[in-house]
């Protein structure tokens, strides 16, 4: 009796508390391993958050939040460039697997959100065999302003979460129309819908040009007034990048699912042949001969399943390697550069800068 006594008034202490986590935290002491949230409680921490929020003393409209630590540790910083622009990156590693349940909606913006690192996925409550969109490092997702159906977003890594969006209202878009009436092309009118049109969804690849504006806005080096219109800049170029490709797939220049599965296997193969020695990869035409696949085969499978080119593919995987090297063993930048390939240890930094934002040497000393 004694016990039901006491866990009466710790209910009572709760309910009177009045904070939105209540649901939380009994689904988290009744699942087994899963936090379930609806969109409503998942944004809720971050509108009691707006007290304890951190603004750039250089710049009012930046402003970081916390996540709640019995959801996630980590945060959200939104900065709004201007009327109908900004820019929004979550960087979180929630504590178990967690599952919100995002109401029908009603979206103004468009938005373009990119995967950074984490591994999960949203689907629509009326297609649950369909993924929306996977939430996998690498990957994008362009959604259009109109109405969202009913999502269900599960999240399984515990590893570290982190993803860049840029939401912008259709109104961003009408003074780059070349034409006098004011008109979207045809290929990008899809875009914009009114409020009872479902809204439009598509996932892709992250393209090198995309990451390497991505890595710029991430270690954006300036403050103030320059650091809104470099970053201002550089969300319009991604802008446009995104509808570029828009525009490839409406003109059905980019074929989605276009190789045979087999042939797939062999251009996944052919990456861990180009990957195992950086000093002396393969030329283009023994890779391919390796991998059992003609050249024109190679080079469209490396653009379907990774979304750049063999090349591309390299440089990439270099780069990222040498950002490791140089965070994690104390060696010299030359001696990175040796060890994954460069021959030109200036060729090297020009190119790490280019995809990270930074020097090498500036990278080295971040993370001591």
């Amino acid at each position: 009796m004694q016990i039901l006594q006491i866990f009466g008034l710790i209910s009572q202490a709760l309910w009177a508390s009045a904070t939105c986590y209540l649901l939380l935290v009994t689904r988290y002491l009744t699942t087994a391993m899963t936090i379930q949230l609806t969109g409503k409680e998942f944004d809720e921490q971050f509108q009691e958050a707006d007290q304890q929020a951190q603004r750039d003393p250089s710049d009012k409209l930046d402003v970081t939040y916390k996540f709640d630590a019995r959801i996630s540790n980590g945060q959200r910083r939104k900065v709004y460039l201007r009327e109908g622009l900004s820019l929004r990156t979550d960087i979180h590693q929630i504590r178990d697997s967690l599952r919100v349940n995002f109401p029908e909606r009603i979206c103004n913006n468009i938005y373009f959100r990119f995967s950074l690192s984490g591994q999960g996925q949203e689907l629509f409550a009326s297609r649950p065999n369909e993924a929306l969109s996977p939430c996998v490092a690498g990957k994008y997702r362009i959604v259009s302003n109109g109405l969202q159906p009913q999502m269900i977003g599960d999240y399984l890594d515990t590893k570290p979460y982190s993803f860049l969006g840029v939401y912008f209202c259709p109104s961003v878009l009408y003074p780059f129309v070349p034409s006098t009436d004011g008109k979207l092309p045809k290929n990008l009118q899809h875009l914009v819908r009114s409020s009872s049109e479902e809204a439009y969804v598509r996932s892709g690849n992250i393209q090198l040009m995309m990451a390497t504006v991505l890595q710029q806005i991430l270690h954006c080096p300036y403050h103030g007034m320059i650091k809104r219109a470099y970053l201002e800049s550089k969300a319009i170029e991604l802008v446009a990048l995104v509808l570029d490709h828009e525009i490839a797939i409406q003109q059905e220049d980019i074929k989605k699912d276009t190789l045979k599965p087999e042939q797939l296997e062999r251009v996944h193969y052919a990456r861990e042949i180009l990957l195992r020695d950086l000093r002396n990869p393969p030329s283009l035409e023994e890779l391919a001969h390796q991998a059992g696949l003609n050249d024109f085969l190679l080079k469209r499978g490396f653009r379907q399943a990774f979304g750049t080119t063999v090349f591309g593919e390299l440089r990439s995987h270099r780069l990222e390697m040498a950002k490791q090297l140089l965070a994690e063993q104390n060696i010299s930048v030359a001696e990175v550069a040796h060890q994954i390939g460069y021959a030109s240890v200036t060729s090297f930094t020009k190119a790490f800068k280019r995809q990270f934002g930074l020097s090498p040497r500036a990278h080295q000393k971040n993370c001591r």
